[in-house]
């Protein structure tokens, strides 16, 4: 083990000090989006609104995960009812998180977008 990692040091020391070619660019720039991104107000408006549900799915489903942390926490302090409750309710986020993640997929496809 002490060897490999030896070896490991030695590489990351020789990468280190090989010659790297870097290009500097003064003119600040913004960068190549794409038209899905939302950075372009004229594109694609159904686009745009699926990427921001899509945003809005993931933020529902870390407030439901914390949501149901908070009841295992609960649960933790003596009211088992609860941690129940919490368990039952990370595995229904998860899935309906899910479920909205595949739909936006589904939609765009039969939208065309």
């Amino acid at each position: 083990m002490a060897g490999a990692l030896a070896v490991l040091a030695d590489t990351a020391h020789l990468a280190a000090v090989l010659p790297a070619e870097i290009t500097w660019d003064p003119q600040p720039r913004l960068p190549g989006w794409g038209g899905m991104s939302g950075q372009n107000p004229d594109g694609d408006p159904i686009g745009r609104f699926l990427n921001l549900a899509q945003g809005v799915v993931v933020v529902i489903g870390v407030f439901g995960i914390l949501y149901s942390a908070g009841k295992m926490v609960a649960g933790r302090l003596g009211r088992s009812e609860a941690a129940a409750e919490g368990v039952s309710g990370v595995i229904w986020t998860i899935m309906g998180i899910s479920l909205m993640l595949v739909a936006i997929p589904i939609v765009t496809t039969l939208v065309g977008v």
